[in-house]
């Protein structure tokens, strides 16, 4: 039944191309310009792979979230944290990962995130998105070792003029969206927009009756442009804020019984039939604020600029934990998830600011010689409190270990650190057309990045819920208090150098490059190696194999690519491919320790990556257009002291391949009314979740569908949607704990709704 949608396709393309009612005609694509290289140049012409959603593109997609777009990007991927509102990217075999800094630089409005959370929202009145792929630090500096992505949002234009969308489906999920903009005068424009999104989501918790996968959201977002001649400047302020279940992995026990379904095996890609019944009753907000404004000077010959901006994020979560000895509950005889976390509240409030500042100097004549020079400085804070034992382990020690854990670890603890980041970066890039086709670049940025952690005992009670509070440095370093504090400077020289040939007649263009990247490394928090040291003692095993550290080194990538745009049928369809080897050094890793109860970064010593890609647009005629993208990704460790067994396994969260098809249709039916129809088809090859790459730590390929069919006009649009049209059942992401523990994340089965717009 999966395959039968595909089949479809291809023979609704082939009547078409040979029916006389869609005549070949002299429409093309569209001309794109792309910004991601900081300097415009048509997609044809831009020696670097990157995938471009327009406006119009990402309406008629109907893209809610990140997952909606990345998905149609070959040698892209994405995992849904636990908690919904957290998302990670994974690119070109390079994986972002929990409670480490991106792998993938996000810009919007020429503002870089200075955190990963703020990229994790809603999406409405973009103008346009561009996904670079392959290390961009040469432009983009720190965490943009697999890429980078570029968001505009849409400006004012020189009339007023407006857009609305409402839309309801199922899990009773709701979304009314809109946006006004226009002239205030001669001089300045506004554009104002909202959202606000609420769905329960797809699942009830048997044991909490919550929805665990419930999110409301309301964001909105202010854009004020002044133009004058040769001066040009932006003020954009933005916020959102967000609720939903937070907790959403479900135990996944072998011999155990839930809801009357006997789990034999802790198999990842048995999640879907086994009913939600976590103990862990979640709940997780998000609130977002942020403002930024740009400066743009044209001189003599050259252009000035200016970007500034502070953002503020605070993120409550958590869950409460049942006790261990409930068993009461025949129908969840989930018990044995209690065996490893006990009874324990779970509490993790983070706090980020940043401020970011960054000043360009580009050439703007028309020689053969192009150049751009710079700095950057980001300063940011984090603030992590954190109460109860998935950090600490308290309740693993009261629960199960009756040893020297429970006299230093109680059941309830709490725990505060605070990271710091100053982060200065020079960049330059120059650009020499040799000749009318070949054009040579070469880009630099210079690092210097320093990390500082201090760890404290949170101000207020000595005591929670009868229980000693406790400052882990303290507890398992020794050290004094004043004394509970680190830091330490990375740098690194990020270059770019890139070669392009032009085919004659505007048909394409043919480039190679060599390019490095760069992420910072961190803290994972003071005294935490040493609690894992003391955690293994206490139960027998061995303390000299805990790897885990306090701090964990940067991570640096070099890779080369080869790869061409081109063009044929007079600019109808277009054909881009790259090859690219990639090999990464330290590559930050998520692990948890369950014995310690403790979510850390780790590291690969080492990863080798090799892959190609593939996109193909082809406009049949004015009514039909053909898309399609496939990606290969050959990512495998190729050393790790850790576990030396791992050697030649595959890279965790990484999938060995994706593939995207489609069609989209637009066809009049009266000279007032169109039929419009969509449709998406998304596959993704084997992932594994775990480095050991253990029996049932994987997830086999999943095979997806999406589709809008409905009605529009020059002004409005009535779509029927639908996403995952066959329900195809798999884990959205797993942690593998134990050979008969898994605890998986249920992805989203069938969704569906209806969905107005009205332009105005």
């Amino acid at each position: 039944m999966k395959k039968l949608p595909l089949i479809n396709l291809f023979l609704f393309v082939l009547a078409t191309l040979f029916s006389s009612k869609f005549a070949y005609s002299q429409v093309s694509i569209e001309e794109i310009i792309v910004t991601g290289l900081k300097r415009e140049s048509s997609l044809i012409d831009a020696p670097v792979a990157v995938t471009v959603f327009t406006a119009e593109q990402l309406e008629a997609s109907g893209v809610d979230r990140p997952e909606d777009y990345l998905s149609l990007v070959s040698n892209v991927g994405y995992v849904k944290s636990n908690k919904e509102g957290d998302f990670y990217i994974n690119m070109r075999g390079q994986a972002t990962i929990r409670y480490a800094e991106s792998a993938v630089a996000v810009v919007v409005d020429g503002v870089q995130l200075a955190v990963q959370q703020e990229f994790n929202s809603n999406y409405f009145d973009i103008q346009q998105i561009e996904v670079l792929k392959g290390p961009q630090g040469a432009f983009y500096g720190r965490n943009a070792t697999a890429g980078a992505i570029i968001i505009n949002t849409k400006d004012p234009g020189d009339e007023w003029s407006g857009n609305l969308l409402a839309s309801y489906g199922n899990w009773h999920s709701s979304k009314v969206q809109g946006g006004l903009g226009g002239p205030i005068n001669d001089k300045w424009g506004v554009y104002l927009s909202a959202s606000m999104i609420n769905s329960d989501g797809p699942y009830t918790n048997r044991y909490t009756q919550e929805k665990p996968m419930r999110w409301k959201t309301q964001a909105a977002r202010m854009k004020l442009l002044y133009n004058n001649d040769d001066t040009k400047a932006s003020f954009i302020f933005s916020g959102s804020q967000g609720e939903g279940g937070g907790i959403a992995f479900s135990s996944q026990i072998a011999g155990t019984t839930v809801g009357g379904y006997f789990i034999s095996s802790a198999d990842t890609n048995d999640v879907y039939n086994i009913p939600f019944a976590s103990e862990l009753a979640g709940f997780n907000t998000q609130d977002k604020w942020s403002a930024s404004f740009r400066y743009i000077k044209e001189l003599d010959n050259i252009t000035f600029e200016s970007v500034s901006s502070y953002s503020w994020i605070n993120e409550d979560s958590g869950g409460k934990g049942i006790p261990f000895t409930d068993f009461s509950n025949p129908d969840n005889d989930v018990g044995i998830w209690e065996f490893v976390f006990g009874d324990t509240t779970q509490r993790w409030r983070n706090q980020n600011k940043a401020f970011t500042q960054e000043f360009r100097l580009s050439s703007n004549n028309e020689s053969n010689l192009s150049w751009q020079i710079g700095a950057y400085f980001q300063k940011a804070t984090k603030k992590n409190l954190r109460i109860g034992g998935l950090y600490t382990g308290g309740g693993l020690s009261q629960s199960i270990l009756p040893s020297p854990l429970g006299s230093i670890n109680p059941s309830i603890a709490v725990n505060s650190d605070k990271f710091g980041v100053e982060n200065y970066s020079p960049f330059g890039n120059i650009q020499y057309d040799v000749s009318d086709s070949i054009d040579i670049s070469l880009a630099l940025r210079y690092e210097t990045e320093k990390r500082d952690v201090l760890t404290t005992t949170p101000p207020g009670p000595d005591t929670v819920n009868g229980l000693p509070t406790y400052n882990q440095c303290v507890l398992n370093t020794g050290r004094n208090p004043a004394d509970c504090k680190d830091d330490v400077t990375f740098k690194q020289l990020q270059p770019k150098v890139t070669a392009s040939f032009k085919f004659p007649d505007d048909k394409g263009s043919f480039y190679v490059s060599y390019g490095k990247g760069f992420k910072s490394g961190g803290y994972n928090s003071i005294g935490i190696r040493q609690f894992v040291v003391n955690t293994a003692i206490a139960v027998g095993a061995d303390p000299n194999a805990v790897f885990l550290q306090d701090s964990y080194d940067k991570e640096t990538s070099n890779a080369f690519e080869i790869g061409f745009k081109s063009r044929f049928f007079d600019g109808k369809m277009n054909l881009n491919g790259a090859a690219f080897m990639t090999e990464v050094k330290n590559a930050q890793q998520f692990e948890f320790i369950p014995l310690a109860q403790v979510q850390a970064v780790s590291r690969i010593d080492e990863q080798e990556i090799e892959g190609f890609e593939l996109d193909a647009n082809f406009q049949v005629n004015e009514s039909l257009s053909v898309f399609g993208a496939f990606g290969y990704t050959d990512a495998e460790i190729s050393a790790l002291s850790a576990a030396p067994a791992f050697v030649g396994n595959k890279v965790p969260y990484i999938a060995k391949y994706n593939a995207v098809a489609g069609y989209q249709v637009t066809m009049p039916i009266t000279s007032d009314v169109n039929f419009f129809h969509r449709l998406e088809y998304k596959g993704t090859g084997r992932v594994w979740y775990d480095a050991s790459n253990l029996a049932d730590s994987d997830r086999n390929p999943i095979d997806l569908i999406d589709a809008r069919i409905g009605l529009t006009g020059d002004t409005w649009e009535l779509i029927l949607w639908g996403r995952n049209l066959t329900n195809e059942k798999y884990a959205s992401e797993a942690v593998p704990l134990f050979a008969f523990l898994n605890v998986p994340q249920k992805a989203p089965d069938r969704s569906y709704g209806i969905e107005a717009r009205y332009r105005f």
